[in-house]
């Protein structure tokens, strides 16, 4: 009797880590994970859940890691940590909604520079209207801006250039 336990329970044991290895875990960037089934790893990751047939996808911006059935793991983003102005150089810029998808709106920037009756270059004001639209997301603790609109102006000599820039800036929570 206590033998057909015992192999009752290895049986069980064996059948239930078989049904669990079978699926792929997604670590997301915000400490979720999910059990699924991984159909690609391209731009995107596509995956369904189990025992359904709807594909579904993430970016790769929203993933920290990839555990695979087989064992084997693949890194994708590391979080990036924004703790005040001074990490301004970390903040991402993009124009791919996709690269937002999963994280929270933190709220609007905007920001512009000129050089109106100075010596600077049209990159020097370009460069200028980047850094102050940067650190504008690091006050609202950001690490990504997608640009929704952004305007550059090279006009004469005496009335200068003129970058702006306008977006949403995200963040994981």
């Amino acid at each position: 009797m206590k033998k057909n336990l015992l192999l009752f329970l290895l049986s069980l044991s064996s059948f239930l880590s078989a049904q669990i290895s079978k699926e792929d875990v997604i670590l997301k960037i915000n400490g979720d994970s999910l059990r699924v089934n991984i159909i690609s790893v391209d731009e995107k990751i596509s995956f369904n859940y189990p025992n359904e047939k709807i594909i579904s996808s993430l970016s790769k911006n929203c993933i920290s890691k990839i555990i695979f059935s087989s064992g084997r793991t693949e890194n994708f983003s590391e979080k990036i940590i924004v703790n005040g102005v001074q990490d301004w150089e970390k903040v991402l810029i993009t124009t791919n909604p996709e690269d937002v998808k999963c994280l929270v709106r933190k709220g609007e920037v905007r920001a512009s520079a000129n050089n109106t009756w100075n010596f600077d270059s049209a990159m020097t004001v370009e460069k200028k209207s980047m850094e102050k639209f940067k650190k504008e997301a690091t006050k609202l603790k950001a690490h990504i801006i997608l640009i929704e609109d952004q305007f550059k102006k090279g006009t004469t000599y005496w009335e200068g250039d003129v970058s702006s820039k306008y977006g949403i800036a995200y963040g994981y929570e």
